[in-house]
């Protein structure tokens, strides 16, 4: 089942994002950031038997190069001991719809270069890699 997340999910989705992230944080940090999102975008988790195994979190927004709303997939994680099961794409689904009823031209997704798996699964989901992204760090 997909729903939104709650702050009561706070738990289940920080042990989904420790799988997906190579960046180091604290708990402390992902409870701001966890937060954050709950309040400025879109997360929506995948439920089975009250198991979170899946999160998605997404924004809509505009583009000026665009001049008209996109939606922009942030973090797509499923747990990796239910990965080839299709939540991944129910997840996009299910964005995919929310994008659609908002006036979405397209749907964005960064996914980083070392992360081949994730590439093709977003392939076979209809996605094309048009884009570079570059970062800066920082800190």
């Amino acid at each position: 089942m997909i729903r939104a997340a709650t702050k009561k999910d706070l738990e289940s989705v920080y042990a989904l994002m420790r799988q997906l992230s190579r960046h180091g944080f604290t708990k402390e940090q992902f409870c701001d950031c966890y937060e954050y999102n709950l309040e400025k975008r879109r997360v929506l988790v995948y439920e089975n038997e009250s198991f979170i195994c899946g999160c998605i979190v997404f924004i809509i927004h505009y583009h000026l190069h665009f001049s008209r709303k996109t939606a922009e997939i942030v973090d797509l994680v499923v747990d990796k001991n239910v990965r080839s099961q299709g939540i991944g794409r129910i997840l996009l689904e299910s964005v995919e719809q929310i994008a659609i009823g908002n006036g979405c031209v397209c749907i964005e997704v960064d996914s980083n270069k070392q992360r081949e798996d994730a590439h093709r699964f977003y392939e076979r989901e209809g996605f094309a890699n048009t884009h570079c992204k570059l970062t800066k760090g920082l800190i």
